[in-house]
């Protein structure tokens, strides 16, 4: 599995893309700190269950299982959007789709990490599916906590975050520029 650091990379990548989707009057709010920590947040919902993971000291036993698929992501996606909506008033389907995209976008990265693969179609299908195509070397829990892999990880994890964050830049500036032609 990737790091965190590639998982909230990710997950700040959709918060920028999805901010500037928002009428003026959201905008306001939609800048808030919160709510960045919030969609970042999302992205690493399949990875709670890592806390029974360490509490039992059994990695390989209770995480990346049933949380790492992206039909869970629905149901997921469904109760969070449904929170949201009635606390803050936003649009479900807006939320909805931000929770699936963050929950899926995390199952899809696992599946491209160099490990046993995940469970895409959990409940109907318990076979674990990986990509032969390997983006992340991911940790390796079995090295222990301090293992110089992890740095090895942690830098390349950062070099895809900080091409994800130049790509949205680079989008977001050509937005504007197409938006300030068109006026």
């Amino acid at each position: 599995m990737p790091s965190p650091i590639a998982h909230l990379g990710t997950g700040y990548a959709i918060y920028r893309y999805y901010k500037h989707r928002l009428s003026e009057d959201r905008a306001q709010f939609w800048k808030l700190p919160f709510q960045t920590i919030l969609v970042m947040g999302l992205s690493l919902l399949p990875d709670l269950d890592v806390v029974a993971a360490i509490i039992f000291r059994d990695m390989q036993k209770y995480h990346n299982n049933f949380s790492h698929s992206l039909l869970l992501g629905i149901p997921v996606a469904i109760l969070i959007a449904a929170i949201l909506r009635q606390i803050y008033h936003f649009d479900f389907w807006f939320w909805f789709l931000i929770c699936l995209l963050s929950y899926d976008l995390h199952v899809i990265m696992d599946a491209l990490t160099a490990e046993r693969g995940v469970m895409l179609f959990w409940p109907f299908n318990q076979t674990r599916f990986a990509s032969p195509i390997k983006l992340f070397y991911g940790l390796k829990w079995g090295l222990g906590w301090f293992s110089l892999w992890h740095l090895w990880t942690m830098f390349t994890e950062s070099l895809f975050v900080a091409v994800v964050i130049a790509a949205v830049n680079y989008f977001e500036r050509r937005r504007n520029n197409l938006n300030t032609i068109d006026s």
